[in-house]
């Protein structure tokens, strides 16, 4: 029975620790795509191209680290507009301290 329970906690800290690698690396890709995007478009000044690659960046990173996590954990089933939070069926209702522990460690 322990190494059932043992087999499991390994597993589910292994998962975990690598979503949130992979959320590391697809942020890293994503902001170097950016870059390269908002270079090979160009702007008038160079104020404004790095305002525009630090603006990209920012939308970009905080959606897929945030937002995304966020939205997956959530149970939006008993919000409106239904026909689009049916389908948000995550494991938290509000936010709780397991909701602190499983899913802000991995926003932090």
């Amino acid at each position: 029975m322990c190494k059932f329970y043992f087999s499991d906690v390994w597993t589910s800290a292994l998962i975990g620790y690598s979503i949130s690698f992979l959320i590391i690396a697809i942020n890293l890709i994503l902001k170097k795509v950016i870059i390269k995007l908002i270079t090979w478009v160009g702007e008038d000044t160079l104020s404004e191209q790095i305002a525009s690659i630090t603006n990209g960046v920012f939308y970009a990173l905080f959606f897929n680290t945030g937002i995304l996590i966020t939205l997956v954990n959530a149970n939006l089933t008993e919000h409106h507009p239904k026909f689009i939070t049916k389908y948000v069926k995550g494991m938290y209702y509000d936010y709780s301290p397991a909701w602190y522990q499983n899913v802000g460690e991995k926003i932090v």
